[in-house]
């Protein structure tokens, strides 16, 4: 019988999925303090995160210590950025061949070694090699942990644990900066990438201790002979390809919303108001306006973390639609931008943890890291074209208008997708 006018009273395994993992069951994080793996992730996660931003204020110093001008120095960012995005891809297979833990470990502790070679560089293929191996050994850092925290940490905590992680991720953009101006200033550029490499190491071992030893026990049942074993191989791909459906547009507004990010910024940076091209500490106090508007965004996590995770998604991306239309609107001077890029900040706070738990419910513990991994790479992805995007426009109005309607495409998107799904749970026969 079809159940119309009431929804249907779907599977323990379809609430947890519904419920972004709310009856999973207990897992080895079980006793463990949330709040110390939140805290360790987080921090080490500027680190490794953030030197992919160290190199923007060193581009002088780098570029005469390798023998180049400032504009070719700027690929030391992007070698990073280039083997990043592609290690990640291949995070999900290394996890479950050694491990999460093990990965994440070994991979922080080489980007340390790393780390502490780039300054011996006496070349600029040398150095753009050593940016490279370190963008090889981070990449596995941002897919991992978020699969990570999607498998271990108790579904009622979990929004809030994503969006620390997720609001110090983005926060790297201006810390990484600061980072580098202030160690720079009191030990030189070689110094910054020193002191860095045994912060990263200590790093390493902190979450060697704080991580579960090993991921959860995934259950184990006998191979399927016959007729019967090839229609439950048949049934498993056909719904695997309808996951894969579903994870399409939540990979499609991650895109966006990165793109979007580096758009806005690197359209200030190149056609913004006259106070602020030129002047890199202006520049860099407008960045720092993102920073409070993370950190409401991590005070308001546990009220924003009641509503579903496709709704609190669509409802974020709203937020941020209006901040950068605001910056195309008011885009001229240096405070109207102030004021919409703080709130494009505050709803890029919300939309990162609403994605990655919206996969992470879909994707299921069978699929998550790999699922994961694919959203870090749209998100590299999406960085890279948004950088070229002020090319099309030559101004910030233009941008910040077409960025904003993109973004409010993705609210759609985000909507239309959770009722085609609700409609689907709701007419489930018995």
């Amino acid at each position: 019988m079809s159940l119309r006018t009431t929804p249907a009273q779907p599977t323990a395994p379809h609430r947890a999925a519904l419920r972004g993992g709310a009856d999973r069951p207990a897992s080895p994080e079980a006793g463990r303090s949330v709040a110390r793996v939140v805290a360790a992730i987080s921090l080490l996660g500027m680190l490794v995160v953030g030197q992919l931003y160290v190199a923007i204020p060193l581009l002088p110093d780098i570029g005469r210590a390798w023998g180049v001008d400032q504009a070719s120095a700027t690929w030391a960012t992007s070698a990073y950025a280039v083997t990043y995005a592609i290690i990640s891809l291949f995070s999900g297979a290394l996890a479950r061949r050694f491990g999460t833990r093990t990965v994440l470990v070994a991979g922080v502790s080489a980007l340390a070694v790393v780390t502490a070679c780039v300054p011996l560089a006496d070349s600029f293929g040398v150095g753009l090699a050593l940016r490279a191996g370190q963008g090889l050994f981070a990449g596995v850092y941002v897919p991992l942990v978020y699969a990570y925290l999607n498998t271990h940490i108790p579904a009622s905590k979990l929004p809030t644990a994503l969006t620390i992680v997720s609001a110090c991720m983005a926060g790297t953009i201006v810390a990484g900066q600061v980072e580098s101006q202030l160690l720079a200033a009191a030990v030189g550029w070689r110094g910054t990438f020193w002191v860095t490499a045994p912060l990263l190491l200590a790093g390493a071992q902190v979450l060697r201790r704080v991580l579960a030893p090993a991921d959860p026990a995934r259950a184990k049942g006998g191979a399927d002979t016959g007729a019967a074993g090839g229609a439950a191989s048949r049934a498993a791909r056909g719904a695997t390809r309808r996951m894969w459906l579903r994870l399409l547009p939540l990979y499609v507004v991650g895109i966006t919303c990165s793109s979007t990010m580096t758009a806005i910024y690197t359209s200030v940076q190149l056609y913004g108001p006259a106070s602020l091209v030129g002047d890199g500490q202006a520049m860099l106090t407008l960045r720092a306006t993102a920073i409070p508007a993370l950190v409401l965004g991590v005070l308001l996590s546990p009220l924003l973390g009641r509503i579903p995770a496709r709704p609190r998604g669509a409802g974020a991306f709203a937020v941020a639609a209006a901040g950068i239309c605001g910056a195309g609107l008011f885009g001229g001077t240096a405070a109207g931008l102030a004021g919409a890029l703080f709130v494009f900040m505050l709803g890029l706070a919300a939309i990162g943890p609403a994605v990655v738990q919206e996969i992470g419910a879909l994707s299921g513990a069978a699929h998550g890291v790999m699922a994961t991994a694919l959203y870090g790479f749209t998100l590299n992805i999406g960085g890279g074209v948004g950088a070229q995007v002020p090319l099309a426009f030559g101004e910030v109005r233009g941008v910040g208008l077409f960025m904003s309607a993109l973004l409010a495409g993705c609210v759609v998107l985000l909507v239309a997708t959770g009722r085609r799904r609700r409609r689907r749970t709701a007419y489930v026969t018995d």
